[in-house]
């Protein structure tokens, strides 16, 4: 019997000892990792950023960070440019980044490696191929000239050298969405060509170069207005900078700069607005020291259509502006 005392005894004295050890552990031991305990060191606090590979700019973008073990996901957001999640360290993850204007993005994570706690992801633009034709007009004559691609919606300028091309053919991955401003690097014996693309609207561009010639006529795509203003935008004031540079490269040429507009409104308001653009055009290049001797600036309103007015294809091609050789 005193036996059996002494036995009960000492199983009551350890499980008194295991008590305390266990009210007295520390708070936030690494003994036991489990979800279970709320451990501020198997967290990790990381920050993505998204930019565009291109311009080094802020990216907008879809995300989904999904836990590679389990396979569940932990986190998602839409149309951010930076976040900051709360991941568990010995874990790995695949973020999945996608955007309409990129091509989607699969990053691995292994949160069980020291990586550092703020990442860049690069995402790369979709782009399609686009071809340009370069050519003289009369002959049909493939014409290896030069271009330059400006792109109107972010900091990118392509160049393409003649060497870059097939004789005046070339070939070029231009961004989706955006828009690029083309212009030839033609010789002085030809008039300027510039004009604007955008995959969206077509594959390719058919550049037919005019001599330089009385009588010669190019449409300047890239003098546009507002609805119903008469201010000059960016695009304009760089078309007519390339005017002022044909004006000057050639002391002895005499032009004509006419506006059209399409039929819509009446005819009285048409013409007004011709002429209010007309004026605004002439005042720049006066202001660009061009003589009023050497340029004409028209508006002819709605009088001298060159498509139907009926669709609005054909009244979008009315409303133009050109330059007419007049004289050498």
């Amino acid at each position: 019997m005193q036996k059996l005392h002494l036995f009960f005894g000492m199983v009551f004295f350890i499980l008194f000892l295991t008590a305390q050890a266990q009210k007295n552990k520390p708070k936030g031991s690494l003994v036991d990792e489990s979800e279970t305990y709320n451990i501020d060191v198997l967290k990790a606090i990381m920050k993505f950023n998204f930019i565009d590979a291109d311009d080094q700019q802020p990216a907008s973008v879809s995300l989904l960070i999904r836990n590679v073990l389990n396979k569940k996901d932990v986190f998602k957001t839409e149309n951010s440019q930076q976040i900051e999640v709360e991941l568990r360290r010995k874990q790995a993850y695949n973020l999945y980044v996608s955007s309409p204007k990129y091509i989607d993005t699969v990053v691995f994570f292994d949160l069980n490696k020291e990586i550092p706690e703020e990442q860049t992801i690069l995402l790369r633009p979709k782009r399609k191929d686009f071809e340009i034709n370069i050519s003289d007009i009369e002959t049909g004559n493939n014409l290896p000239f030069g271009v330059t691609l400006t792109n109107k919606n972010r900091n990118e300028v392509i160049n393409l050298d003649p060497k870059d091309g097939n004789n005046g053919n070339y070939k070029v991955r231009l961004r989706e969405d955006d828009e690029y401003e083309v212009e030839v690097k033609n010789p002085k014996e030809y008039l300027f060509y510039s004009n604007t693309v955008s995959t969206k609207k077509s594959k390719s561009l058919d550049a037919k170069m005019h001599n330089l010639s009385v009588g010669a006529k190019i449409q300047l795509y890239n003098i546009t207005f507002a609805t119903g203003s008469w201010e000059l935008n960016a695009n304009s004031r760089r078309e007519l900078d390339r005017i002022t540079k044909l004006l000057n490269d050639h002391p002895t040429l005499k032009i004509e700069i006419a506006g059209h507009t399409d039929n819509v409104g009446t005819a009285k308001k048409n013409m007004e607005l011709s002429l209010k653009r007309a004026k605004a055009v002439h005042d720049y290049l006066i202001a660009k020291k061009i003589p009023e001797k050497r340029f004409v600036a028209k508006g002819y309103g709605q009088e001298k259509p060159i498509a139907d007015n009926s669709t609005e294809e054909g009244r979008a091609k009315n409303r133009r502006f050109e330059l007419i050789v007049l004289s050498l």
